[in-house]
């Protein structure tokens, strides 16, 4: 049995995977923020205050209700998740897998939270020479950056008790096919190209996980090189997917046309906090009549059993 966790993280991403016949925990990402991000916040609070009366707009407006008390009132009651309480609550305390997609702060903020708070047995992060303005980070963001650039510069395979593995798309080992781990990207090629074009998002990790005739595939932040190369190299692998965690939040920018419509996702998953102004959720319904996002459905939970049969869960039902 496995069960894939797609966590709302607000503007982030967070995949929890339980490979439940070899014990092991995959983490695919990590944003950790207590509450949602300006732009998120902007949003819900104008919706909002569509929805409310004239008098609760004018004590909101004064301050005698706060942002929490607003949103309630506008029935939008949707707390982000917490990742580190959250995989405790699944009663583990080890990561087998922790697995960073790309180098953006709203997929690795908590990284150092994760080595605090769980044993770590591997990580997966390339090397490349991208760089952040620290000026511009909270100081818990600060030692994230320097948690992920210490397992992304060493030279050595080991750093205390991780071992760090950087495996490019057609590289084949036990260590992950035992759990039908398909690495789909990147390449050598494509990190050297997103940094010549300064685009992280090109060198993101694509994965795709087979279980009992069900696949599923998460994006990262995949745009249209990375989804290029996919459909080139692994177009009878990606056809009909189960689920698909939807590149870059679901916008236009992680939406490749010929790669969805090979894809033909039964449920399409979106992390995302704000609508991005390119939301293309409307184009990913096009091949799927189930295109959910974290923000209206909370967490969502999908558990597939050996014998094929599988079920999914959502926090909320919106």
């Amino acid at each position: 049995m496995i069960v894939t966790h797609h966590l709302n993280v607000g503007h982030g991403d967070t995949i929890v995977i339980e490979f439940k016949e070899t014990n092991r925990l995959m983490v695919i990402d990590i944003n950790r923020s207590s509450e949602f991000d300006d732009d998120t916040a902007s949003e819900l609070i104008n919706e909002a205050l569509n929805s409310v009366s004239e008098n609760f707009k004018s004590f909101y407006k004064l301050g005698i209700y706060n942002r929490q008390e607003l949103y309630e009132k506008a029935g939008y009651n949707i707390g982000l998740t917490d990742p580190i309480e959250y995989i405790k609550s699944l009663g583990y305390s080890s990561i087998f897998r922790m697995i960073q997609t790309h180098p953006h702060m709203d997929h690795l903020t908590g990284l150092d939270s994760i080595f605090t708070n769980f044993s770590v047995w591997n990580i997966w992060c390339h090397k490349n020479n991208f760089d952040m303005d620290e000026s511009k980070l909270s100081d818990n963001q600060k030692r994230d950056w320097k948690c992920y650039k210490k397992y992304r510069d060493t030279k050595e395979t080991k750093l205390e008790d991780t071992t760090i593995v950087r495996p490019f798309a057609n590289h084949s080992r036990d260590f992950w096919n035992q759990d039908n781990i398909t690495v789909l990207s990147p390449t050598p090629e494509l990190i050297k190209l997103a940094q010549e074009k300064n685009n992280r998002n090109i060198m993101s990790y694509v994965l795709l996980v087979e279980y009992c005739g069900k696949k599923f595939v998460f994006g990262g932040d995949a745009e249209k090189e990375t989804w290029e190369y996919i459909v080139e190299k692994y177009e009878d692998k990606i056809k009909d997917v189960t689920v698909l965690d939807a590149s870059h939040h679901g916008r236009d920018s992680g939406y490749y046309q010929p790669a969805v419509k090979i894809m033909n996702p039964e449920y399409v998953i979106v992390s995302v906090g704000k609508k991005p102004s390119t939301d293309a959720s409307n184009k990913y319904r096009q091949y799927s009549d189930n295109v959910w996002s974290t923000r209206w459905k909370g967490n969502v939970k999908f558990t597939i059993k050996s014998d094929g049969s599988g079920t999914w869960e959502t926090e909320y039902d919106r």
